[in-house]
């Protein structure tokens, strides 16, 4: 298996009138390739188990999104 995980955070200060606004911008990016496989149904079924699955890991990604800008504004 290899794997590579990016991550990129951008802050910025905007003005909007007489009111400033802070703006955090999070953004990532994995990507994992699992194999060798020694034939096809076997890639096909992890395939399907994590497109089975794909809405869970959307939602623990989301929540921990959450979680981080929380901690950064709270700093």
């Amino acid at each position: 298996m290899t794997e590579d995980i990016d991550v990129k955070i951008n802050v910025d200060t905007l003005m909007d009138g007489d009111q400033y606004f802070v703006r955090t911008e999070i953004e990532t990016r994995s990507v994992t390739i699992h194999g060798p496989f020694p034939d096809l149904q076997k890639a096909q079924k992890l395939k399907a188990e994590q497109i089975e699955h794909r809405s869970d890991a959307i939602d623990a990604i989301k929540q921990n999104l959450r979680q981080t800008v929380s901690a950064l504004a709270s700093r």
